[in-house]
């Protein structure tokens, strides 16, 4: 079985605004159901990992079927609170904040983990990135590309590492870098995500969002 660890515990501090940012209305839904609906379609459990004060916003709506569960502290905490209620042996780790998952990615990371490896979702580099140090220096793009969600791997492989980076107090930004970190030697495959999966952080995002999801949707 596969299953989705569904990140919504965050506070929407970025976007400017008095609650989560997942709760937003886009189109006639709000944000994080996009992908929900979208993971539940391809028959995946799914466990939400929600902010305690949203619960009473988010529970009533959640569909039957899906689990739920409160987030931590930090990041990693939440991943891990949603690892340890999954039941499947393969999980998919994804940002709520990015609604636009598009069926072809979900179906590329099903049919890499017939090999049971770690799988990161990514998108190239197209701007001149620099490194500002004590000397600017300009970094080859070609062989920069810019990580998303899904992230996806064993789900002892990431119960594991996400396990010692709780012990350790170690913090990390997203979930392949944890098992970088801790597993060195995996293989971590590549699979290209749709474009429009960009993470709706700012309400300049919150726009873009509003104008392409009726044809996302359609």
């Amino acid at each position: 079985m596969i299953s989705v660890v569904l990140l919504m515990a965050g506070r929407g501090t970025r976007m400017g605004l008095n609650e989560n940012k997942i709760l937003l209305k886009l189109g006639d839904k709000p944000l994080f159901m996009y992908s929900l609906e979208k993971f539940l379609k391809h028959n995946f459990e799914v466990v939400c990992v929600i902010n305690e004060n949203d619960k009473d916003k988010i529970i009533p709506i959640l569909p039957k079927n899906v689990k739920y569960v409160l987030g931590g502290k930090e990041r990693g905490d939440s991943v891990l609170n949603g690892i340890r209620e999954t039941t499947g042996d393969y999980l998919l780790i994804h940002d709520a904040a990015r609604p636009f998952i598009s069926d072809s990615l979900i179906n590329e990371i099903i049919e890499k983990k017939k090999d049971n490896r770690c799988i990161l979702a990514y998108l190239p580099v197209v701007d001149t990135i620099k490194e500002n140090g004590n000397k600017l220096k300009t970094l080859d793009r070609s062989k920069l590309i810019k990580a998303v969600t899904p992230q996806a791997g064993p789900r002892m492989l990431l119960l594991n590492a996400y396990s010692k980076a709780l012990i350790e107090n170690r913090h990390f930004t997203d979930d392949i870098s944890v098992v970088e970190h801790y597993f060195p030697n995996i293989i971590i495959d590549l699979v290209k995500a749709n474009e429009e999966i960009f993470k709706v952080t700012t309400p300049y995002d919150l726009k873009i969002a509003e104008a392409i999801y009726g044809d996302f949707n359609d």
